[in-house]
């Protein structure tokens, strides 16, 4: 059965992918409910400005209950039940990307809430406030996260090792958050998200789409 295998593995290599940006792609469904999501550019794991990106993302929808998509599009206005917005890091593929899901005859405009959260993170980026706000959670929560059962200890020191992070990150991991200055953490927000993204819909046709 494995007489005709190579004796020595031989792994291709694996370019890096650069996103489809710009687009917009709707699948139309017959669903009471839509499915949004929007794809933005991501930073590589190693990247100078990662910490800086991660805070800017943890305020625009980083799945805390004050986030700023949290707060405009669940809280005000009652439009979902989740929104939030994910750093994606893979060895050769990045992304930011926002999801939500909302009833279908209003999804045109959670979408439009959605981009003008964005613009104005992008455009203004966070307060002081709330960057000091960020830090805090983030230092505090990382321990009730990742380390408080057996499997996510495991995990934490599967990701330590893949990323190639140190058996110490975790003691230095609070002063690489301490240290982002509220100017770098508006030059995330501004690299990240002016970009056009690609904006997935799955559910029935939009009226209005709310693409600006």
């Amino acid at each position: 059965v494995f007489g005709d295998l190579p004796q020595n593995q031989a792994l291709r290599p694996v370019a890096d992918i650069d996103p489809k940006l710009a687009q917009h792609v709707e699948v139309d469904y017959d669903l009471p409910q839509t499915s949004l999501q929007l794809a933005f550019p991501g930073v590589k794991r190693k990247a100078a400005d990662f910490f800086p990106a991660v805070l800017m993302n943890e305020i625009l929808g980083g799945g805390t209950f004050t986030s700023r998509l949290f707060q405009e599009v669940r809280e005000k206005r009652g439009l979902a039940y989740s929104v939030n917005s994910s750093l994606i890091n893979q060895d050769h593929a990045n992304a930011l990307i926002v999801s939500t899901g909302t009833r279908s005859d209003r999804a045109a405009e959670t979408l439009g809430i959605v981009r003008d959260v964005v613009k104005q993170l992008a455009e203004q980026g966070p307060t002081e406030a709330e960057l000091a706000a960020t830090k805090k959670y983030m230092i505090g929560a990382y321990a009730i996260n990742n380390l408080d059962s057996s499997s996510a200890i495991a995990s934490t020191l599967v990701e330590l090792q893949l990323d190639d992070l140190g058996i110490d990150y975790m003691q230095r991991r609070a002063g690489y958050i301490n240290a982002v200055t509220l100017d770098q953490v508006k030059a995330a927000a501004k690299k990240l998200l002016t970009t056009e993204p690609t904006i997935m819909v799955i559910g029935p046709k939009l009226a209005g789409a709310g693409k600006g």
